[in-house]
């Protein structure tokens, strides 16, 4: 729970993102865009290149510790992922052996996919266009991994995370 002591709100606008969005900071007594990423309120995103490191810290650390939207699905350790964000694809290993029909991989953005058919235990994941079998999936969704930094949430069919792989903090 957030409390605004005096009610006093300070807001900084950094910048406009590609949409022409404004970008702020938010403080209180305490940095309150960090603070929802600490607490699992929020997911880090469009974030300043000084307060890269900071801000997978405290997203990585609510994701370890399921606080808020962090909860963990049962099948939670079960998943490894290799992204190859230059050649748009990511090698999905799932060592439970648990369908993910009806399951979604999502980037930082707003990218997702819903996984449609079952899997082989290893598998390839293309953002690319293609035919899918059980062992090659095709996205369909142009480029998804930026080259310079990315995660990656793999989330059960509850919305429940059961794996998490970041890369570029």
């Amino acid at each position: 729970a957030f409390s605004f002591q005096n009610n006093s709100l300070e807001i900084e606008v950094t910048g406009t993102d590609k949409y022409k969005r404004s970008l702020v900071r938010l403080y209180t007594t305490n940095y309150v865009n960090l603070e929802l990423v600490s607490e699992g309120l929020a997911s880090k995103f469009l974030v300043q290149e000084s307060e890269l490191k900071t801000f997978s810290k405290a997203e990585e650390a609510a994701i370890k510790s399921e606080r808020g939207m962090w909860s963990h699905s049962k099948f939670f350790g079960c998943f490894s992922a290799i992204i190859d964000e230059k050649e748009e694809k990511v090698r999905i290993t799932n060592k439970c052996e648990v369908s993910l029909i009806g399951w979604s991989v999502k980037d930082e953005s707003r990218k997702s996919y819903t996984f449609k058919q079952e899997t082989t235990d290893q598998f390839m994941l293309y953002s690319t266009s293609g035919e899918s079998n059980a062992s090659n999936i095709f996205w369909d969704a142009g480029e998804v991994w930026n080259n310079d930094r990315d995660s990656l949430y793999l989330l059960d069919n509850e919305g429940r995370i059961a794996l998490y792989v970041s890369y570029g903090y």
